[in-house]
């Protein structure tokens, strides 16, 4: 593929600064008179606040700022498909992500002075950390308004499923996990905010300015035209910096501050200050004829959301979709559980959720494979989609599927004959 002159410019105009060094990240701006501004987070992944009492931290020489939930000026809530999360906990803690209290310093150690000052009375609770935990009878209740910790179930029936075990040949059954994950992006989370004016300046990496203007003005519950959000060059993400809580800090900070506050995670608490990808349970059913031609398929998947939603509905509504792969299985159920535990939240990362499914019923179809004596080329070009095919949601595909033709392109190349299997 030819490249245009222009995209060349601008591929230069956004590689050459970092390899040369030249690009400035979130740390390297430098603001005036800025101050070290601190995370105080639970130490219990489930626990009741029955207390706080921060008179004691705020005598600290040195302290500037000394926040808890109740000092909030606009709503406590974050989310992307429902608004579960607060940004400072209020009566209780879900996962060691939440934070309770938020410092601004002149320096760090006048930050960690004042977070042992702080006198947190919090009342341990039984937490869950798995999904056979969190599902038990009379397992405790981590959000109130989901009761039996099930975030979402998501049902999905194409075709007679039944039917279609009934014509096949050969039923395969097996199970399949993948872990949860971590980002592990080069550059730290961190971000600069500065008053200005009647207003703020906000630096930090993410993936929409527009997102983090919001955050901070319904935190604050001000004005959006009051905030200016920039985002400097971003040293990787892939999901992972896109729940808003550090903008949540830093807002509060700036706010009740009224000077620069600048927050910079270590990679230490980057391991629970953000989500990960979510983990996945699948067990896939499948029926087949000798030919190796899939007559039905029953697909579960279970996933660990942690404490709060965040993407998770959309993220396992896409994976639902397309767990059945680039193939065409006439017959198909996919049922899908998402399962708030303890843990801390899951996310966003690069894909939403296929590589978990995909990993499933690529390992699945080898196994059929081998158990009918084909090559694992060829039953993948038996079965694979076509335009006009239709998903387990009941609509076809996309036009423009090309899946067989790269099979038949790939067994060329390696002298597998297809027509033959």
């Amino acid at each position: 593929m030819e490249i245009r002159p222009e995209e060349r410019i601008s591929t230069a105009r956004m590689a050459l600064p970092k390899a040369t060094g030249e690009a400035r990240y979130v740390s390297d701006i430098q603001v005036e008179d800025v101050l070290y501004g601190h995370v105080v987070r639970s130490k219990y992944p489930h626990a009741k606040i029955t207390g706080i009492e921060t008179d004691a931290a705020k005598q600290i020489d040195g302290v500037v700022a000394v926040v808890i939930a109740s000092d909030i000026p606009g709503i406590n809530r974050l989310g992307k498909t429902r608004f579960d999360q607060p940004i400072l906990a209020e009566d209780k803690v879900r996962s060691v992500q939440d934070a309770i209290v938020l410092i601004a310093a002149e320096n760090k150690q006048a930050a960690l002075q004042a977070e042992a000052a702080l006198n947190l009375d919090l009342e341990p609770l039984p937490g869950v950390f798995s999904i056979d935990e969190a599902l038990a009878s009379g397992a405790p209740v981590i959000h109130e308004d989901r009761p039996g910790n099930i975030l979402k179930t998501i049902q999905l029936n194409h075709g007679d499923v039944d039917e279609g075990f009934r014509q096949a040949d050969l039923l395969i059954e097996d199970c399949y996990q993948t872990p949860s994950i971590e980002h592990s992006y080069f550059e730290p989370d961190n971000g600069v905010i500065q008053p200005h004016q009647d207003g703020y300046i906000l630096w930090i990496g993410c993936h929409s300015v527009y997102s983090e203007q919001q955050i901070t003005a319904t935190t604050l519950n001000i004005s959006e035209d009051k905030i200016t959000v920039i985002q400097p060059y971003t040293g990787g993400s892939f999901g992972g910096k896109d729940d808003g809580l550090l903008t949540g800090y830093l807002a509060l900070l700036g706010y009740y501050a009224k000077r620069p506050v600048r927050i910079s995670f270590s990679r230490h608490d980057l391991f629970i200050s953000h989500t990960k990808r979510h983990p996945q349970w699948i067990q896939i059913r499948m029926g087949l004829r000798k030919d190796g031609q899939i007559t039905a398929a029953e697909i579960r998947i279970q996933t660990d959301t942690g404490a709060y939603a965040h993407w998770g509905e959309g993220i396992f509504t896409f994976a639902s979709i397309g767990a059945s792969g680039p193939y065409h299985i006439p017959n198909i159920r996919v049922n899908t559980q998402l399962v708030y535990t303890n843990n801390v939240p899951m996310g966003a990362m690069r894909a939403w959720g296929m590589p978990g499914v995909t990993f499933a019923m690529e390992s699945h179809l080898d196994r059929a494979a081998k158990s009918l004596g084909l090559h694992p080329l060829a039953i993948r070009w038996k079965n694979a989609a076509v335009d006009g095919d239709l998903m387990a949601t009941g609509w076809p595909l996309p036009e423009g599927v090309h899946i067989q033709e790269t099979i038949k392109a790939a067994a060329e190349r390696f002298g597998v004959s297809l027509e033959e299997q």
